[in-house]
């Protein structure tokens, strides 16, 4: 059962460092890219087709774009500082909480180990 934790754990901390990694690519992209997108809305097959399931869909891509784009130079370069800051976070987190579990773990064998024990000595009496 301990093996289990710690695995879960381990698969948690790569999944986890993972997104981090990811969050600071999408967050270190020059924002003045991120114009590059809207010519490309113009010229995208099959507008009509997501006009019909989604009206206005346009539009609300376009302010999508502009708030992406603003959010991006807000946060600058302390993108990666903060980055770095939740991440660890997250993986002391992670890692108090498999401690946590392999503690109960332990207590809970202990405690099972010694009810066995008091029965056995009950039945040999």
């Amino acid at each position: 059962m301990l093996i289990a934790v710690w695995i879960l754990t381990l698969l948690g901390l790569a999944l986890w460092s993972a997104a981090a990694w990811g969050l600071h690519a999408v967050l270190s992209i020059d924002p003045a890219r991120l114009q590059d997108l809207k010519p490309w809305l113009e010229t995208l097959p099959y507008r009509d087709l997501l006009e019909r399931w989604v009206p206005g869909w346009q539009a609300l891509l376009g302010l999508a774009i502009d708030l992406t784009q603003s959010l991006l130079a807000w946060v600058g370069h302390a993108a990666p500082w903060l980055v770095a800051a939740v991440w660890a976070l997250g993986c002391l987190g992670l890692l108090a909480t498999a401690g946590l579990a392999s503690l109960a773990i332990v207590l809970i064998r202990r405690g099972m180990r010694a009810s066995d024990e008091q029965r056995r000595l009950r039945a040999a009496t």
